[in-house]
């Protein structure tokens, strides 16, 4: 006859043994097998598709390294701009890496991790007017293109200080493209977006010198509240700065395009400090 109060605490063990396996196995992997992660898709130097689905640039080398970091494999998916936010609060995406401004606006809704990178606005335009356009002043009365739900939209109406006439595109190579077809007189975005645009397009000019605006903060993007998985980020993206990787990504990606406009330029002026890195904040209380 089976003493059940063997038979129980056996069952029992038997339990705990499968629930402490299964806390360990959360504990070692916090994120699952496979991520989809929010990629630019014609974005050279940084977050680039080509023809046959091979992705290139600095955003692309750092989600790979994340997810061999953190143990998961990334599936990166293309998202446009004005719709990063609605992606990660619906988990199309579990993570965006791709130019991702830091911005109190985008913080009342996702959590962005950074920044990894810094940079200021400026300005693209083909090669034969750009004598012309040596200060801010002479945009005035321009059209401009940039992209839908940018950070740069917001700059060009508040911080450039003159007015121009803004064309909103989906993606920056539609405003490449209208730049070539006439139908706007220069391109704005992050100035380290344009030096990768170059990469693909000699009959441009970005100078230098021509910038305006707040700083611009690049961030890994998660949904708002996961707290756990923005300080494993977080950790991750302070060994990336404080190593060599940065600058091995840099220079592979962007620092020849770079030494064309700027031939002393420091690389390091586009790297934060690794202290700099924001607080993870916890899922905000909705209350009743």
């Amino acid at each position: 006859m089976t003493d059940r109060r063997f038979a129980s605490s056996g069952y029992l063990a038997a339990v705990s043994i499968l629930l402490l396996s299964a806390c360990t196995s959360a504990e070692e992997a916090p994120f699952p097998a496979r991520v989809n992660v929010g990629s630019a898709p014609s974005s050279p130097g940084w977050g680039f598709r080509d023809p046959t689905g091979a992705r290139s640039g600095f955003d692309h080398d750092l989600t790979e390294w994340l997810g061999s970091e953190l143990k998961f494999d990334p599936i990166e998916v293309d998202v446009v701009t004005e719709n990063r936010e609605r992606d990660l609060k619906n988990n199309t995406v579990g993570l965006v890496i791709a130019n991702y401004s830091i911005s109190d606006h985008r913080l009342e809704q996702v959590e962005i991790v950074g920044p990894y990178m810094v940079g200021q606005q400026g300005f693209m335009m083909l090669n034969e007017n750009a004598s012309f356009y040596d200060s801010i002043g002479k945009l005035a009365g321009k059209t401009v293109c940039a992209t839908s739900g940018s950070t740069s939209v917001d700059q060009l109406k508040h911080s450039l200080g003159v007015q121009v006439t803004i064309v909103e595109k989906k993606v920056y190579e539609e405003c490449r493209l209208a730049l070539h077809a006439g139908d706007v007189d220069v391109v704005s975005t992050d100035q380290l977006i344009l030096y990768g645009m170059a990469k693909a397009d000699f009959g441009v000019t970005i100078p230098t010198g021509l910038v305006f605006g707040k700083q611009e903060r690049y961030g890994v993007g998660l949904p708002l509240g996961d707290k756990a998985k923005c300080e494993l980020i977080k950790a991750k993206l302070k060994e990336f700065l404080v190593g060599d990787l940065w600058d091995k990504f840099f220079a592979k990606n962007l620092g020849e395009v770079v030494k064309r406009y700027d031939a002393d330029a420091q690389f390091e002026v586009h790297k934060p400090r690794p202290d700099s890195l924001s607080e993870c904040r916890s899922a905000p209380s909705t209350g009743k």
